[in-house]
């Protein structure tokens, strides 16, 4: 099965500084293949963070953002499909 394109969007980890998050955020809230979808459950132990969904358009998976808060780099990764 091939992967969908949504996978190589960008490496699933942190981020190396808040300039990086802030691009990150403004580009893929304006992408053609997300859109942003509510939170279900947050992640845990984070409080307090921005964390925003955002679902593929192609094949249906959902990704999490959650913003950085040193020493935590922050997030994007897949939304595993117990949390959906």
């Amino acid at each position: 099965m091939t992967s969908c394109v949504c996978s190589q969007y960008r490496v699933p980890g942190g981020f190396d500084a808040f300039s990086e998050f802030d691009q990150f955020n403004v580009e893929i809230k304006s992408s053609d293949l997300f859109r942003e979808v509510p939170v279900v459950k947050t992640l845990g132990g984070v409080g307090g963070l921005m964390e925003a969904w955002f679902k593929c358009k192609k094949c249906g998976q959902t990704w999490r953002l959650v913003e950085p808060d040193p020493p935590f780099k922050g997030m994007w990764s897949k939304v595993s499909s117990e949390s959906e």
